[in-house]
């Protein structure tokens, strides 16, 4: 049973000529009806909240570092050169994933 509908359908395409596949278009990923402005506003805040730790990470770590090699405490300017690397990788992961999202999302239609 199952080989002769296989067998019919290869007949049918075969007949056609060529296959097209159609794709899914442009899916627009939204929020429900009413929920968009509170989206927006948690997104902001957290986006701007990162950003706003990644900066304050950024000058604790310069000044752990300039306070530890000017003052010959090498464990301070080992933990700023630290913190400035973290700090680094930080921003890089951040700016890749906020790039994920949005590609997932979009901007609107």
């Amino acid at each position: 049973m199952i080989i002769e509908t296989i067998s019919e359908v290869a007949i049918q395409i075969a007949a056609a000529g060529n296959i097209k596949a159609e794709g899914v278009g442009d899916v627009c990923a939204q929020a429900p009806t009413g929920v968009k402005p509170y989206v927006n506003d948690i997104l902001g805040w957290v986006k701007y909240g990162v950003i706003a730790i990644i900066i304050g990470a950024g000058f604790a770590s310069a000044g752990a570092l300039i306070v530890g090699k000017f003052g010959q405490m090498g464990r301070a300017a080992q933990i700023g050169a630290s913190g400035l690397f973290w700090t680094v990788i930080g921003a890089i992961a951040f700016v890749c994933i906020y790039a994920i999202l949005n590609g997932i999302v979009g901007n609107g239609c």
